[in-house]
Order: structure tokens, then sequence, then C-alpha cells
């Protein structure tokens, strides 16, 4: 008799062993990844370097810091220059760090860190043999410091104090709190205009001002307004940068009588 093998049909299928994933694979890929963004990173830093450097310098020149020289470093800003006043470093820094920079969300603060390093210059020779200032010409020349790179902003036309103008204000009502005896406000403007309303108005602004100071803290007896219209020019009343100088607020300290 013949014997015949027979055999599990399911033993004659043949199966594949398992691949098992092998996430080494990816390393390649992930290599390849991180080398275009190690390319891409330095144009970046490069356009971000740009941007922080025009919209600071911008933002400084539109305050009237021309004189301020800057090192940009990816978003940390460094400022450099002689003071042309006591205090004007300072505000300049402020400027910077308020400075803004477009994104793609929005306009947001440019720099993550800002520094500065000023120098005063030396007085002339002549000042050395000069006699010591009184405590009222020293207040004078701190408030005129604050009011060297920005001056209070008005709407046009009337006496409404800028919104923006509200940390300024600040500023100046801290330098008053140290200054001794009464300090007069003195308001101009340009020639634009009829001499009467302009002295109406310069004498409006400054009462204006001198009210924001009192509601700073000012104490209201050391303090008076006057307006002056566009008398004693400090800029060329034909064109618009000297009207600008023109319109403004300055601070002198006087004597009881």
């Amino acid at each position: 008799m013949q014997s015949v093998a027979v055999l599990d049909r399911h033993l004659l299928v043949r199966r594949d062993p398992p691949v098992p994933f092998v996430w080494r694979g990816l390393l390649p890929l992930l290599g390849l990844v991180l080398l275009a963004l190690f390319a891409l990173l330095p144009f970046a830093r490069g356009s971000i370097e740009t941007s922080v450097q025009r919209e600071v310098r911008d933002q400084l020149g539109a305050a009237g810091f021309g004189w301020v020289s800057l090192l940009v470093s990816g978003q940390n800003v460094t400022l450099s220059g002689a003071e042309p006043a006591a205090g004007t470093g300072a505000h300049a820094i402020a400027i910077a760090r308020a400075a803004s920079c477009p994104t793609p969300i929005g306009r947001r603060t440019c720099a993550v860190n800002v520094v500065g390093h000023f120098t005063v210059p030396a007085p002339p020779s002549s000042a050395v043999s000069a006699p010591a200032s009184t405590p009222a010409e020293a207040c004078e020349r701190s408030l005129a410091g604050v009011l060297a790179g920005e001056q209070i902003a008005f709407t046009t036309g009337s006496a409404a104090i800028d919104a923006r103008s509200g940390p300024l204000l600040d500023r100046l009502a801290r330098d008053l709190g140290s200054c001794p005896g009464i300090i007069r406000v003195e308001g101009y403007t340009d020639t634009i205009g009829r001499g009467k309303v302009n002295r109406a108005l310069s004498e409006a602004r400054a009462s204006a001002v001198r009210d924001a100071l009192i509601a700073r803290g000012v104490p209201a007896e050391r303090l008076r307004a006057r307006g002056f219209g566009a008398r004693r020019a400090i800029g060329d009343n034909t064109t618009e940068e000297g009207r600008a100088r023109n319109r403004r607020i300055e601070f002198h300290a006087i004597s009881e009588g």
C-alpha cells in the first residue's frame, strides 16, 4: 500500500516575518531639517536687526534725539553719544525701550534690552571761574533738559494736551518737586494766525500745563502761567521745523515779587 503525506494547508502559506519600526531611519530627515534651520537663522537675525535699527532710529529722530548713536545686536540695543543736557540720555533710553516694530501680529516692542553709554561735554575753561549757580538756576536747567528731546504736545489749534505727553508731565512734576520758589509756566506759538489769537492760545496752553502739574501733586501756589504768543522765537518761522520749535512750553524760576 502506498503511503501519502498530508500537510495542513495553512502550513503551505509563506509568511514574511514582521518588520519592526526603526526610529533611527528618521535621523537623516531630522538632520536635513536642522540644517535648513541653521541656514535660515542668520537671515532671520539680520532681518530682525535691520527692523530694530530702522524703527528705533526713526522714533528717536522724530523725538529730537538725532544725536544718539545706535548699536543693535539681535534685539539688544546700545545707545551712545554726548548728551546736550543732563538727563537727556535717560530720555533717549526711555524712547528706545518704548519703540515698536511691525510684526505679523501687529506692532510690538522692538528691543528686549536697552542700555546707554553717554558722555557729558566738558564745560569751557571760562566756566571754572564762574560763580556757582543758584538752586533756582539749577532747577531751570534741569527742566530745560527734560524738554530738550521732546515737547508737550497739544491738539492742533487748541489747549488740549495730547495723552502721549502724560509720561513727560510725570517727569516734569517729579523734577519740580525739588525746585525752590515759584516757577512760571510759559507758553509760546509760531506766527501762523493772528497775534491776539496766538497770545490767547499760548496763555491757555500754559494754564493747561499748570493744571496738569497740579493734578500730579505740584502745589498750586508754586506755579504761575503766562502766554507770550509768537514772541521770543527760537526757530525760523518760515519752515515747518522752525515753527515746531517755536510751539513750546518753557519753565522759569521767578521771585516772589
